[in-house]
């Protein structure tokens, strides 16, 4: 009997590992910062975002889909509210716009890795910190009373010193591969999240300025 059950461990591991060699998962741990400049005083935001890539198993081919862990930079600018750097981005999915970058696709960009499944094996092994381009930005989600989400307004960085006054300037963001813990705070500053994270699925947003705006913009579906 204890024969029998050692072999089908043996087999149940094999099988396991014979599967996650075909179909792994990829995962990867960031840190994003992003510094704005406001009446001569820096003000920097950072946050840790774990992205996970799950293959699946087609007739075919193999395909991946991604999962976020941790929470949005956030960066306190005192009496001018605070500026979020949104985990998704302006279409609200999981790819780009006009209004900056989801955070799935900083770090490849930043580090040159394709977009593709081919590239996912790259990002594991990457190591350091890189500078964002300003064709590599997050989204930012202006927050003049980071209390009351009826205050939320998109930015870009050129609008900056018409908001924050005219000596105020973007102060530039990047992205570092890290080992750090996640940490999932941001309820504190945006208080009202709780309430959308008790909404059922599909009447959990709020529309605040033409704008559609819920938690997974904060803190990563998987957290």
């Amino acid at each position: 009997m204890k024969r029998f059950l050692l072999v089908t461990l043996i087999v149940l591991v094999a099988a396991f590992a014979t599967y996650k060699f075909f179909y792994p998962t990829y995962t990867y741990r960031y840190r994003l910062t992003v510094n704005i400049e406001t009446d001569g005083k820096l003000h920097s935001g950072s946050s840790v975002v774990e992205v996970v890539w799950y293959a699946h198993v087609l007739p075919e081919l193999v395909s991946f889909s991604p999962e976020l862990r941790g929470q949005a930079a956030l960066v306190d600018l005192g009496e001018h509210g605070v500026v979020v750097a949104t985990l998704t981005a302006d279409d609200w999915g999981w790819h780009n716009s006009n209004a900056g970058w989801g955070a799935l696709w900083l770090v490849p960009r930043a580090f040159g890795v394709r977009d593709s499944n081919e590239g996912l094996s790259k990002l594991v092994n990457l190591h350091g910190k890189r500078e964002l381009a300003l064709d590599n930005l997050p989204r930012l989600l202006w927050l003049s009373n980071p209390r009351d989400p009826t205050t939320a307004k998109t930015i870009s960085i050129d609008d900056i010193p018409s908001d924050f006054g005219s000596s105020a300037k973007f102060a530039g963001a990047s992205v570092e591969i890290t080992s750090d813990p996640l940490v999932a705070n941001i309820r504190e500053a945006l208080p009202w999240i709780t309430s959308l994270e008790g909404k059922p699925a599909g009447n959990d947003r709020i529309y605040p300025n033409n704008l559609s705006i819920g938690r997974y913009m904060f803190i990563g579906n998987a957290s």
